[in-house]
Parts: structure tokens; sequence; C-alpha cells
């Protein structure tokens, strides 16, 4: 018998060994085709604006996947070759050599391989349109869905190269492995006990006070700070949750068995004590799945709350449909003249002046940098009722607002705390009156073109305005331009409408702001990164399951005289289904809930940096894990199929 046809007949007998590992290299395959072909995809590639950024994007996902894909792959292929040991130990005891059976192994890895990489590529074709048409769906706000189908040569080329590689590095790897087996270890391998794990209560302490650390850093609220504390965060948790997996889960499982009232109850103290014994060998596994768990989750739940907020963000930041000052009386005909020929009803529009005024105000200081003076800096002045009636118009997350007698409210759009600590209470000195800020608000809806804002009284503003404290007027002496503000039906859809009224503005006007175009920019940004974020956490998802699988595969094998065993001594058939969810579920569950944890608190750090500023809600980071608790969700649905799959070939295995 040849090494090939052996090859096909071990592969044949494995069959239901293989066909989760099979299922995950088709779709790493699949994936990785899958990134390659939108990279070359000429019309994604026309319908971005920013094709560097596309690309970069993408192939810096590519990477992280092939890294990942190269990681699982190997580990996988470890895993089978230890759960065969008897079956090479056959061959050894029949005179064939490590390199003789290192080659068996290898023919076996590139003919599952190559099955694989038919499959993955096909699949990837196949769905190849479908794929575009998300990508552009989600990132393109004028995207209809007219692309043809198309097979990119170049993608399939460097696909089966690139997996070509991997499988001989997983061949190699194999003879390593094998190398390493003595013939009277292998035959003995499903007796041989790892031996017990008695954990260290102070690694466990070590590991707590580590990943606790890292949660205190990342749940700061200064955005500097997070920031700077970002890589010793990385560290410290990572750091944390090995050491928790390596010595303090034993600890822990070492001290339920202490208790002994619930430690010896039926099917507690099998299941413990069959966990416990294989803590050397699955910790790491456990520790790079919570870790690798906590990557995909905060990369899905980052997407799909950037993605989600795209609308509101836009808003936050222009306010309304779009506005312009300067020129409204050569532009504004022609910019009805272009809603009209488009048949598009504009549904509000407000005209006003802008303001500006220089008080007196001390000097404020934050940190050891000047923040605002007299001599640099001035206001956009407005009167409450003024700026109610753009609150009114805008479709931000403004509320109108009553400023009393004498108080002023300050607005700026990149507020934070130590600003507005800093604002609250200063005083500003007009020639013949002072006005003290009550107030701060981030925003910059109404500033046009300043960077400081007030609100006034009515009657404040009025009499600051008569006496010229108020001025309509620059520093060069030339009036300020009126401000235009508009909203009109389907705003955010309405791309040749928006391109039009571009052309009429560009060049014509003091500047301007169209809704649209703000919206498809964060649009394509922001939906190429949830894309992204989908893609990843589904790859990961899949590997870091099936590696679960695997290893509890492996380990029913080894495990399967000790249930023979359990049924000769009389144990009930529903005792032994309690002793193998209990020897399971810790497994999946255990590192799926550490990494969820992990991945709030990055959310937490997100939330410090990013969302703060994108969801206009008081505390935005009950918002962020409102999205952030749907991926969660879908994500423990997968890990709960691996779970069940995995749970029926374990108990199949072992009767």
């Amino acid at each position: 018998m040849t090494l090939r046809t052996l090859a096909f007949r071990n592969i044949k007998q494995n069959f239901k060994k293989y066909i989760m590992y099979f299922f995950s290299l088709s779709f790493s395959i699949f994936t990785a085709y899958s990134f390659l072909a939108l990279m070359q995809n000429e019309y994604v590639i026309m319908a971005f604006t920013y094709d560097a950024r596309y690309r970069s994007m993408l192939t810096g996902f590519g990477i992280i996947i092939m890294v990942f894909v190269m990681f699982f792959l190997l580990s996988s292929n470890n895993s089978f070759i230890k759960a065969r040991k008897k079956e090479i130990s056959t061959y050894a005891l029949f005179g064939m050599t490590n390199g003789k059976i290192g080659k068996l192994l290898f023919l076996e890895t590139m003919i599952v391989g190559s099955i694989a990489l038919v499959i993955g590529i096909g699949v990837g074709i196949f769905f190849s349109k479908l794929i575009a048409m998300i990508l552009l769906d989600i990132s393109l706000a004028s995207f209809t869905g007219s692309i043809a189908f198309t097979m990119d040569p170049k993608a399939i080329y460097i696909t089966v190269i690139l997996f070509i590689f991997i499988f001989c590095v997983m061949g190699l790897s194999g003879l390593r492995v094998i190398n390493k087996f003595e013939l009277v270890d292998l035959f003995k391998a499903d007796k041989v006990s790892e031996g017990k794990s008695e954990g260290s209560m102070i690694l466990l302490i070590l590991s707590l006070v580590s990943i606790g650390a890292g949660y205190y850093l990342a749940a700061s609220g200064d955005p500097q700070m997070v920031v700077i504390s970002s890589i010793p965060v990385l560290v410290l948790v990572i750091f944390g949750t090995y050491l928790f997996f390596w010595g303090g889960l034993p600890k822990v499982l070492n001290l339920i068995k202490r208790n002994k009232n619930n430690y010896y109850k039926g099917a507690n103290l099998i299941a413990t004590s069959a966990f416990s014994h294989r803590m050397k060998s699955i910790g790491s596994v456990m520790a790079t799945i919570a870790v690798l768990s906590a990557v995909a989750t905060t990369a899905i739940a980052t997407g799909f709350t950037l993605y989600k907020n795209i609308e509101n963000n836009t808003y936050d930041i222009i306010g309304y449909d779009m506005y312009f000052y300067g020129g409204q009386e050569e532009l504004l005909d022609k910019v009805y003249a272009a809603f009209e020929k488009h048949d598009t009803k504009m549904t509000e529009s407000y005209t006003t002046q802008r303001y500006k005024s220089v008080p007196k105000i001390e000097t404020v200081t934050i940190g050891n940098a000047e923040y605002i003076s007299s001599e640099r800096d001035y206001f956009r002045v407005y009167s409450q009722s003024d700026y109610n009636k753009l609150v009114a118009l805008s479709k931000s997350h403004l509320k109108p607002v009553h400023i009393n007698h004498g108080e002023a409210m300050y607005t700026y759009p990149y507020m934070h705390q130590d600003i507005e600590s800093a604002m609250l209470g200063q005083l500003l000195t007009f020639p013949d009156k002072e006005v003290s800020i009550t107030a701060a608000l981030r925003s910059g809806i109404v500033s046009f073109g300043a960077l400081h804002t007030l609100i006034l009284s009515d009657d404040d503003f009025e009499a600051l305005l008569k006496k010229g404290h108020i001025s309509e007027v620059d520093e060069k002496g030339s009036a300020y331009d009126q401000v235009t503000v508009l909203n009109y039906e389907n705003p955010l859809k309405s791309g040749e409408l928006a391109h039009e009224l571009t052309q009429i503005l560009s060049g014509n006007t003091g500047s301007f702001r169209v809704a649209y175009n703000h919206y498809i920019e964060a649009l394509e940004t922001f939906g190429l990164v949830c894309f992204i974020g989908f893609f990843m956490s589904a790859v990961f998802m899949l590997m870091t399951a099936s590696l679960l699988y695997f290893k509890q595969i492996m380990a029913a094998e080894e495990e399967r005289h000790q249930y023979r065993m359990l049924r000769k001594i009389g144990i009930a058939g529903q005792l032994e289904k309690k002793i193998i969810v209990k020897r399971l579920l810790p497994v999946f569950l255990i590192p799926l809930l550490v990494g969820i944890v992990h991945s709030m608190f990055a959310m937490k750090a997100a939330d410090t940096i990013v969302f703060s500023n994108m969801i206009p809600v008081d505390n935005s980071y009950f918002t962020v894990l409102a999205f952030s608790a749907v991926m969660y969700g879908a994500y423990g649905i997968v890990y709960g199929i691996f779970y069940f799959i995995t749970k029926a070939q374990y108990a199949r295995i072992v009767r």
C-alpha cells in the first residue's frame, strides 16, 4: 500500500474528526480570497473616493487574519497528531520511520488542504459579488447594487501560494511533534495523566491585580491618559489573563474541591477533577481564546457602534442639512433652482447675522497651556431667541435654553471636563457691564467660523449691541456675512443634489457645509471599519471555537477509558450527561466571559477617546454598552452552537 493510498484511507476513516477542521480551513481560505478579491475589484475601487485608505485597511486586516490563521492551523494540526498517537505508534511498530510517518501526515495535510483550497476559493468566487455589494451597501449611501460578477486570477494565485506555504509549515511542524514521541509513551497515551495542577494563590492574586490595574487605567475619564496608557493596559491585561489561566484558575478549582459539601455531589466530583487535571494542557489555549475573544468582540462592537451613530454624529457636527455664509444675494436663487431641478422640497430655512465681541476675560490656563485670553481670542455671540431658533431648526440633540439677566452660556465644539470647569464662573467684562458664564455646552453648530461662542439673554444682547460692544464687523472693518441654514427632504440620500449644491457654493461663499458630504465620507470610513470588524469577528469566533472543539475532542479520545470504568461501576446515563456538561461548559464559558469583560473595559477606553465625542448623551458609555451587548449576544450564540456540537461529539466518543 502506497503512502498516498494510506493517506486517502486515513482521511476517509477520520472524516468525522476532519469535518470541523475542514470547515474552518475552508472558511479561512474563503476569507483570504474574499479580501484579496475586494482589493482588486474594479467596481469597489471606483466606488471609494479614498482608494489608498480602503486598500491599507483591507491589507492590514488581511495580515492580521493570515497570522491568526497560521497560529490556528498549526495548533489544530498538532492537536490532531497528538490525538492520533495510537495510530502513529502502530505505524512505528510495523517499521515505519518517523520520516515516513511525517511524510504520510504531510500528504494528508496537502490532500485536505487542496480540497479546502478548491472549495474555499470556489465559495469565495461564488459569493464575491454579494460580498462586494454588502461592502458598498453599508459604506456608500448612493449604492444601488449594480455591479458585475468578477473572478480575479491574481487573488486566486496569491491565495493558493499563501496557503501552500502554510500547509508546508504545518507539515514541518507535524514532523517536529512526531520526532518528540517515544513508542512506549504512544501506547500509554490515553492512560497518562497530566497530573494535578494545584495552582497558586500568589499567581491568582497577581493575575487579578494585573487585570484590575489594566481595567483602572482603561476606565480613566481623561482621554490623554487613556491614550498614553494604551500599551501598558494591553500588557497588564494580557499578562494577567495568562497568569489567571496558568495558576489562578487551577487554584480556584482547588478551592472548590475543599468545599466538601458541594464537591462530593454527584457529577461535581468527576467533572471538576477532570477539568482540573486538564488545566496544564488547556490553560494556555483558554487564555489565548479569552484574549482573542476580547479582540474580536471589541472589533465588532466598535465597528457596529461607529456605524450606527454616523447619522447622529453628522448632525451633531454640522447641525443642518446644509448651511453657508456669504453671498446670499447671488447664491440663494441658484440654490433654490437646484432644489427645484431635483424635485426636492426645502422644508426649512433661516438667515441670521453673525456677531462677534471681545470682552475682557482673565486668561484661562489649562495644564501648562494658555486656553483663552482677551488679547488673542474673540466670541461669536447670539441672543437667546436667535440661538433657540437655530437650535429648533437643527437636527442635533441640542435643546432650547433660558439665559438669566447677567449670565451667559459658553459653547465650544471640543469641550471636555477640564475646559468646562475652567470656564464656569468666569467673568466677561464689558465697558459698563459684567456677565458671568454659568453654563457650558459641547457644541459647534452655531459657531459658523468661530471657536468660542456665547449665548446671552435677549435684554443683555440688545443692550450690548446698541452700545457697540457686540459688533457685526470684523477686525478689518468689513461686515460679517450672514449665515443661512436649510433643511430639505431626504438629505442623506440626495447625492446628485448635494453634488450640485457643492458646485454652486464652492469658491462663491465664505464657507459652507452640506450634511450629505460629511455623511458619505464617514460612511465610507466607518462602513469599511464595520465590515472588517464583522469579518474579523466571524473569523476569530470560528477559529477560537474550533480550537476549543479540537482540544476537547482530543481530550475525549484520552478520557474514553475513564467513562468506560464509570459505566462498569454502575454510573447512570443521566449522570454521565451531567458530567459531560459540567466538564465542557466551563471550557467554553470562562474564556468567553473573560473576553467579554475585557471588551467592556476596552469599550470604556474607546468611549473616552472616541464615542463620548460622537454620542450626544450625558453618559455615552451606556449607549456604547447597549450597542455592544447586541454583538456580545451574537458572539455568545455562535459559541453556544460550537459548545453543543462539541458536547454531542464528545458524548459520542466517550460512549
